[in-house]
């Protein structure tokens, strides 16, 4: 098997509510920043957005993988928050990077799902996280040119 580690160790676990008409993903960088937060995951997000901004897989006999992200979908809410997970780093030149996928669902319940992007997401009563630091790592989110992807990876050699 192929794959990198990273051992490291549980830090502060911020609780987050962003107040309507924030920008979702702005926000989590900002948080961040703030609390100079170098590395982290999302794993409890939920609220109600007044727009989403996302795009989602799709095959790509063509490429690296064999799958490319679709064009950016915008949907106007009222849209059901139902449950996200992520990742926050830094990348290269040392800006916060939000990995955010999600789920959400529209007045009629239909429920969408896709990786979120970085602005576009607007709260609309309210955004409800818990943000988990993990300290003692060295993790990076770095542009992979063969496939146009980020990827979050351990920086350090082993």
């Amino acid at each position: 098997m192929k794959y990198k580690t990273e051992d490291g160790r549980f830090g502060r676990s911020i609780f987050v509510r962003i107040l309507p008409g924030e920008d979702l993903m702005i926000s989590i960088k900002q948080i961040c920043s703030e609390k100079n937060i170098q590395f982290a995951y999302i794993g409890t997000c939920l609220g109600s957005l007044k727009k989403v901004r996302f795009v989602y897989a799709l095959t790509d006999e063509d490429s690296y993988f064999k799958l490319r992200y679709s064009e950016p979908v915008v949907m106007e809410g009222p849209m059901e928050f139902l449950s996200a997970q992520g990742m926050i780093a830094k990348d290269e030149e040392g800006t916060y990077q939000c990995h955010l996928h999600a789920m959400f669902s529209d007045e009629e319940m239909k429920v969408y799902g896709g990786h979120l992007l970085d602005e576009g997401n607007i709260v609309l009563a309210t955004m409800d996280m818990v943000i988990n630091e993990v300290v003692d790592v060295d993790i990076k989110r770095n542009y992979h040119k063969p496939s146009g992807f980020y990827f979050f990876e351990p920086a350090r050699e082993e």
